[in-house]
């Protein structure tokens, strides 16, 4: 199995979208509707829970959406070599860690938010070793900007993609300035919408309720522990991949995997904190992907990659059965 993943064979691709089927089969056949409502709740999103009918079309959707990024990562990793000849890797990771918890396999503001901050910061990996690129500036501020639309509180992350700037390339003044200038002017255009057409109280008392809410019931009791089994395991090992893998080749990988780690510590941070809801358990898919895949091409003996891959894969299914069980027993 380890061979077939680290040939970058096209086969490669029906098999994460198998592996992604069998942690989506759940959600499609018994529970498409959200289980608690400890989400965020985005004024720009509300027509998804105003529409509740719909919501097995919503995840057939989100499921879409979510294995078409993941394609989409494979290739960034070829064109970026961010991982260096395991260039299909990302996406058999990613299709197996969106399959982690089962009620953020769904539509819901979260899962668009982090697409929008992944594109940006692959965006921002283009820039590699650029002392100045004020146009992919501009494209980085937009994505944030998009993603704020969605999850009000992802502005807590601004420093990650600052950091990230930092480590990928010269600072420019120029370039954090356009960066800034692209995320206001997003969220500018968003607000005169409203006020034009929308509700503009509504969309504030949104806002307000949003950043306000702190979570703490919904995220602090052992199941969540139990279910985030797979995430808490790929979050181990990818710190311990700072000791277990090998001098990279390429300047460039190096700045890539540094940037993983930076967005890893602080998306943990911020996910394992108050402000966060379990499904913003989004946030940790993409860092996770690139890491783990860089175990996989990179550590120094087989049996270490061959328990990074079986490892995840086993917790997927325990964390996958206990989630099952609890459904069950609540509906």
């Amino acid at each position: 199995m380890l061979k077939l993943i680290k040939s970058n064979n096209p086969f490669n691709y029906f098999l994460a979208f198998l592996f992604m089927l069998g942690l989506w089969a759940y959600k499609f056949a018994v529970m498409p509707t959200a289980v608690d409502t400890g989400g965020m709740h985005s004024y720009f999103f509300r027509f998804i829970y105003e529409s509740s009918k719909f919501q097995y079309i919503y995840t057939a959707i989100a499921f879409a959406l979510t294995f078409a990024f993941a394609c989409y990562l494979s290739v960034s990793n070829f064109r970026l070599q961010i991982v260096e000849s395991g260039y299909q890797l990302p996406t058999l990771f990613f299709t197996m860690l969106v399959g982690c918890l089962i009620n953020a396999q769904r539509f819901i503001p979260e899962m668009f938010a982090t697409l929008f901050v992944s594109l940006a910061i692959l965006r921002i990996f283009s820039m590699y070793n650029k002392y100045e690129d004020i146009r992919s500036s501009l494209d980085v501020g937009l994505l944030y900007g998009l993603s704020l639309l969605f999850a009000y509180k992802y502005i807590v992350l601004l420093p990650a993609i600052v950091i990230v700037f930092i480590i990928v390339k010269p600072v420019s003044w120029r370039d954090l300035f356009s960066f800034f200038l692209s995320a206001t002017f997003v969220c500018a255009i968003a607000f005169c919408l409203v006020w034009l057409y929308g509700d503009l109280n509504e969309m504030l008392l949104s806002v307000k309720n949003e950043v306000l809410t702190l979570i703490f019931a919904e995220k602090y009791n052992y199941l969540n522990y139990i279910f985030f089994i797979p995430v808490i395991f790929s979050l181990f090992v990818s710190v311990l991949s700072i000791f277990i893998l090998r001098v990279f080749r390429k300047a460039a990988e190096m700045k890539y995997y540094q940037s993983m780690l930076v967005l890893l510590v602080y998306f943990g941070l911020y996910v394992g904190s108050p402000l966060s809801s379990n499904e913003s358990v989004w946030l940790m898919y993409f860092p996770l992907c690139y890491l783990l895949s860089n175990i996989v091409v990179n550590a120094r003996r087989r049996v270490v990659r061959g328990l990074v891959f079986y490892g995840l894969l086993l917790c997927l299914v325990v964390s996958q059965i206990l989630q099952i069980m609890y459904f069950d027993s609540i509906f």
